[in-house]
C-alpha cells in the first residue's frame, strides 16, 4: 500500500505536487492520471525517493522507500524505459538486476517467458522496437515479485498481442494482492484495465474513484430515449424534474433514471423506440474533471 500524505514538490517559483493526500491500495489496479505536466511523474519519483519531496511524505508498506534494504523485491517501477544499456541484452540485463538485488537467477529466465522475450533474449537492446523495450521494462519491474507496481506509460509502443498481455498481466498481479499503480495517456487503456481511478492537475487531488463510482457519476452518465412524440415525452419528462435536451434522433435525459422514464412513458402512453443509459467514457469524465486544470493547451489553425 502507497500511502501519500501533505506531499509537495516546488521547483523555484513552480509547484509541481500540491499538498497530494490520497492512498493507493494492494489487491486492485489503479490508473494515475492527468494532463502533461499534472504533477504524475513527479509523484511517482518522489515514491521511490528519485525526486525528494519539498514538505509531507510518502510510505510504502509504512516505510520509506530508502529504508528497505532490498528495495526490488518490495516495490517494482517501471519510470523510463529508454534507461537502458543498449550493448546489453535482454538476459544480460536483467541477469545484472537479479545479481545486484540478490534476485536467483531462475528468476531470469522466468520473465524472459512471461514478457514474451524468451526467444530474444540473447539480442542487444539497441535492435528492440519501443514496444520489445517496453516488455523488457515490465520484466525489469516485476523480476523481484515485489507486492508492489509502478509503471509510467507502459502501453506505449505495445502492438495489440502487447497490450492484450499487458491487461491480462496487471489483472493477475491485482488478484494476487499487490498494489498496481498505471500511468498512461491511453484512456481506453485504463479504462479497460483499472478499478479505480486517480486523477491530479496542477499538482493537486482532482477525483479518486472506483470505475463503479464513475460510470454512476451524475455529471457524466444520462438516459438516451427516442419516441413517437418527441414534444411530449420532453413535456412530460420536465414535468418531472427531468433535465432534458436534444440528442441526435431523441432525446438526453438527466435526473431521472430509465425505469421511472420507461414508467412516466407507459402512463402517458408515448411509445419508445429506445431507452438507453449511457454511462460517460473514461475520457469524457477525464475531461470535465481536469477542464481548467490544465497547463498546456493547443490551439488549432482555426482558433489562431
Amino acid at each position: 500500500m502507497i500511502k501519500i500524505e501533505n506531499l509537495t514538490k516546488k521547483y523555484s517559483d513552480k509547484t509541481a505536487v500540491d499538498c497530494l493526500n490520497v492512498t493507493l491500495k494492494p489487491g486492485a489496479v489503479t490508473g494515475f492520471l492527468g494532463p502533461n505536466g499534472s504533477g504524475k511523474s513527479t509523484t511517482m519519483k518522489m515514491i521511490i525517493s528519485l525526486v525528494h519531496p519539498t514538505s509531507g511524505k510518502v510510505t510504502v508498506d509504512g516505510y520509506k522507500y530508502s529504508d528497505f534494504s532490498e528495495p526490488t523485491k518490495r516495490i517494482g517501477t517501471l519510470i523510463d524505459p529508454s534507461a537502458l544499456d543498449k550493448n546489453l541484452t535482454a538476459k544480460q540485463h536483467l541477469s545484472i538486476i537479479a545479481t545486484a538485488a540478490n534476485i536467483e537467477r531462475d528468476r531470469v529466465d522466468e520473465m524472459l517467458e512471461i514478457a514474451g522475450l524468451k526467444n530474444v533474449r540473447n539480442k542487444k537492446v539497441k535492435s528492440f522496437s519501443l514496444g520489445m523495450k517496453q516488455r523488457l521494462g515490465v520484466a525489469t519491474a516485476l523480476i523481484g515479485n515485489p507486492d508492489t507496481i509502478i509503471l509510467d506509460e507502459p502501453f506505449n509502443g505495445l502492438d495489440v498481442d502487447g497490450i492484450k498481455w499487458l491487461r491480462q498481466l496487471f489483472r493477475d498481479l491485482a488478484d494476487a494482492g499487490k498494489a498496481v499503480v498505471v500511468s498512461s495517456h491511453l484512456m481506453s487503456e485504463i479504462q479497460a484495465v483499472a478499478d479505480r481511478i486517480v486523477i491530479i492537475g496542477q499538482g493537486k487531488l482532482l477525483a479518486d474513484m472506483t470505475m463503479e463510482e464513475m460510470n454512476n457519476k451524475s455529471l457524466s452518465s444520462f438516459v438516451y430515449v427516442e419516441t413517437n412524440d418527441i414534444e411530449k415525452t420532453k413535456r412530460v419528462l420536465q414535468e418531472h424534474q427531468a433535465i432534458v435536451k436534444p440528442h441526435n434522433e431523441g432525446l438526453e435525459i438527466r435526473n431521472l433514471e430509465a425505469k421511472e422514464i420507461g414508467k412516466l412513458a407507459h402512463e402517458n402512453q408515448i411509445i419508445l423506440y429506445e431507452l438507453t443509459k449511457i454511462n460517460p467514457s473514461l475520457e469524457d469524465l477525464f475531461t470535465e474533471i481536469t477542464n481548467g486544470k490544465v497547463d498546456y493547451v493547443a490551439k488549432g489553425v482555426r482558433d489562431k
